[in-house]
């Protein structure tokens, strides 16, 4: 009896990792990536340069391909940087003076992408889509990371948060960046 169980024991273990192991693959020709400069569209430079660098080290990160320059790889990702608008995002009011006017208390940053990823091998799109992040931050703080917001939306903020320091546009930016780069690579695993 004890036999059968265990068994039945390392059938079901087998069958739930093979499972498991083969969701979500990448085909296996595909070893590689490399990432196109990526096309701005805008007039924001630093968000270009932000989201290059944000997917290029959520790549090392991850270790999901091996990121190769161009004419190395397997795979390839082109990004054309569609839309960047640092708009107001709330208001508080002014209870100092008797008129009680608004103030601009939060801005947000929202960057949009258009992604394509390119199987090099066996010359075929594997996908074509479009990403966006966005990133909140006061315009009359010094440091993002003492504005007493949730600039990422995570539920965490300022200290106890790690990725919420330096000057507030610049930071949100990069959170803008860094969120579109996590959406690209789950793209990428959830696409096989």
């Amino acid at each position: 009896m004890i036999s059968k169980i265990k068994f039945l024991g390392i059938v079901f273990i087998s069958v739930s990792c093979s499972f498991y192991s083969f969701r979500g693959s990448i085909p296996v020709h595909i070893k590689s990536i490399s990432i196109s400069p990526i096309q701005n569209n805008t007039i924001e430079s630093q968000a270009a340069d932000d989201i290059k660098v944000s997917l290029e080290n959520t790549f090392i990160d991850e270790n999901i391909l091996k990121l190769l320059p161009s004419g190395d790889s397997s795979s390839r990702l082109d990004i054309i940087l569609l839309e960047f608008s640092d708009l107001p995002y709330s208001y508080s009011t002014d209870n100092i003076s008797s008129i009680g006017y608004e103030i601009l208390s939060e801005k947000e940053i929202r960057i949009k992408v258009k992604v394509s990823w390119y199987d090099l091998i066996s010359d075929v799109l594997l996908f074509d889509k479009q990403f966006s992040g966005s990133g909140i931050y006061n315009p009359s703080q010094q440091d993002i990371g003492s504005d007493q917001i949730d600039n990422d939306n995570d539920t965490y903020i300022d200290d106890d948060d790690d990725d919420e320091f330096g000057p507030p546009r610049e930071s949100a930016v990069k959170i803008a960046s860094k969120k579109i780069s996590r959406q690209i690579v789950n793209e990428i695993v959830s696409t096989w």
